[in-house]
């Protein structure tokens, strides 16, 4: 059996594959280091449900300490395929779910990989920004904000 962990995810297609990971989530990082593979189901808009990411783990980090002081975590990823599967979030009300790939029905050989680049260009996003700041002092984006003076 192939492990795999599945998000019912907010975050995009590029969003993922720009930070090289799936972020924010509370999860076991010792058990979540030992899985192969990451499927990222849509949690907003139309596609709500489906599956448009399938990536191989390469890690877990720390990504930041959350509302409630517990510690939020990345599920890195070297390597990443789009995938188009309608209905594959079950339904669960956990976000993260430990599963296999046969069980979601997915066949890593019929998907074409791509390599993930997490090499930085010399220029910075307001939410990259937000990000970082978040992560380094322990709160949420949401208690960051940014102003720029022209």
């Amino acid at each position: 059996m192939t492990k795999a962990i599945q998000t019912f995810t907010h975050n995009s297609f590029d969003a993922i594959v720009d930070r090289g990971a799936d972020y924010r989530w509370v999860i076991d990082q010792n058990k979540a280091k030992t899985y192969e593979y990451l499927v990222c189901c849509s949690s907003v808009g139309a596609n709500r449900g489906s599956g448009f990411l399938v990536g191989k783990i390469s890690g877990v980090e720390f990504d930041q300490v959350g509302d409630k002081g517990n510690k939020r975590y990345a599920i890195c990823i070297s390597e990443v395929a789009s995938v188009d599967i309608p209905d594959l979030w079950p339904g669960n009300q956990n976000p993260v779910r430990y599963t296999t790939l046969e069980e979601l029905g997915i066949d890593p050989s019929k998907l074409s990989f791509q390599k993930v680049s997490t090499t930085q260009s010399n220029t910075l996003t307001i939410a990259q920004a937000k990000a970082g700041l978040a992560k380094n002092y322990g709160v949420s984006e949401d208690n960051i904000e940014i102003l720029i003076k022209g």
